[in-house]
């Protein structure tokens, strides 16, 4: 693979930056990690580790003995001064497993960093895997990954993240701790500018800093290869994230080299990404047209009938809106909701929230008047149990889930859930194999 390029507008400068996080940053003492089974040779960010203890107190959570590999700037505690730690100022949670969601939602950190890790073993094809993602994610003020598909969905969902990867190994800068000085790879740079922006409450530049390099790099990448059905639309993606004009050419081409590659889903993976791009631009009628060629099954065509109707009416920024949706773009689709207003926008940045495991969000949208019949009342109490799961007040989500299982026996997984990650915290703890 070929060595990210940095244009003058998006390099980092890294003694620079490092001074100004050391002199300005308004960082915790206390980092609480939360890490994966199998003790501190199975913790998937060492690297992120080693920062986090040159900024403060690193703390591990573990019922686990002492181990030599350790780091000895790392402290060892329990669950319970874990949670006693969280209460105190100036302490973030990171979790580095989903199944902590409900034990580390229900302390409420001031911050949470999310390290997702890739799923071993039963995990990748556990439902539980991805419920707990999506709602961690919900939470969290910050989450990191090594898949660089995962930071793309995250980005496309309005999330603060940083991709904790990259092709090339040199430090791009050094960090001074005491009197030693700490290479830095480009992402832990980014990682450190992101550590300071959630400190501060401010503005994400990250995400728009490191889409750039990975443009960049796909461009020199295409260069050389020429046009590429992936190499092609991965650079088209992080061209409309960064709202560049080249985008619509990009993604026809690599649809016209999956063609020739013989891809017989091409008009749904390739083509039907020019609708987000096209809908961004405000270009909705030909975004829709687009859609609506690669309508495929029942369902599609008939949501694309739906939308024609919409845009019949004028309804240019909704249809706008669930285009975007369609195309997995829940944070720009929610920027026109915003604008939009409404009831009709409320209602879709409830269904969105939803999508995306927002529960506290997706709740504070819902009105007395929308549990009006049955199925809504249902929906509302399994909401309801989700967010109180997440409160760490079990009896009620519990009383919530047994009240839907009269009329829906599929509520009673709510409640088997809640028991399996009892079991896992056990496992995450070392209390048991």
């Amino acid at each position: 693979m070929e060595e990210p390029v940095q244009s003058s507008e998006s390099q980092i400068h890294p003694n620079e930056t490092a001074q100004q996080y050391k002199e300005t940053s308004l960082s915790p003492i206390h980092y609480v990690l939360f890490p994966r089974k199998g003790g501190w040779s199975t913790f998937p960010y060492p690297d992120i580790a080693a920062l986090l203890a040159a900024e403060g107190a690193v703390y591990y959570v573990s019922h686990l003995e002492r181990s030599d590999d350790l780091p000895a700037a790392i402290t060892l505690i329990s669950l319970l001064e874990a949670e006693a730690l969280l209460q105190q100022p100036r302490t973030v949670a990171v979790v580095a497993h989903p199944y902590w969601l409900t034990a580390v939602a229900s302390i409420q950190p001031d911050l949470l960093i999310t390290l997702l890790p890739e799923p071993v073993q039963e995990e990748a094809d556990s439902p539980l895997w991805e419920s707990c993602i999506s709602k961690l994610v919900g939470i969290s003020n910050l989450v990191c990954t090594s898949s660089e598909t995962r930071y793309m969905k995250l980005v496309f969902q309005g999330v603060r993240t940083v991709w904790l990867g990259g092709e090339d190994p040199t430090p791009t800068g050094m960090m001074q701790k005491d009197e030693f000085e700490i290479p830095l790879r480009d992402y832990e740079m980014l990682f450190l500018h992101a550590l300071k922006q959630i400190h501060s409450s401010a503005t994400d530049t990250v995400t728009q800093l490191q889409c750039k390099l990975r443009a960049d790099y796909y461009r020199k990448l295409r260069s050389k290869t020429g046009a590429h059905e992936t190499i092609s639309f991965l650079l088209a993606a992080y061209e409309y994230i960064l709202e560049d004009s080249r985008a619509a050419a990009t993604v026809q081409e690599a649809f016209a080299h999956a063609i020739t590659c013989g891809r017989s889903d091409c008009l749904q993976s390739h083509y039907r990404f020019l609708s987000a791009i096209q809908a961004r631009a405000g270009e909705v009628e030909n975004a829709l047209q687009v859609y609506g060629t690669t309508a495929a099954t029942d369902q599609e065509r008939h949501h694309y009938e739906q939308l024609c109707r919409w845009l019949e009416a004028g309804e240019h920024q909704l249809v706008q809106a669930e285009l975007l949706r369609l195309n997995d773009d829940y944070g720009t689709a929610l920027k026109v909701l915003d604008k939009l207003g409404g009831e009709t926008a409320r209602h879709w940045k409830f269904r969105i929230f939803q999508e995306t495991g927002r529960v506290e969000e997706a709740l504070k949208l819902v009105h007395a008047a929308d549990i009006v019949d049955q199925a809504s009342q249902q929906d509302y109490r399994q909401l309801s149990g989700t967010a109180l799961a997440l409160r760490g007040e079990r009896h009620g989500a519990v009383t919530l889930f047994l009240e839907s299982a009269l009329d829906d026996e599929h509520a009673l997984a709510r409640i088997v859930e809640m028991e399996l990650l009892d079991q896992a915290i056990q496992q995450l703890l070392g209390e048991v194999p």
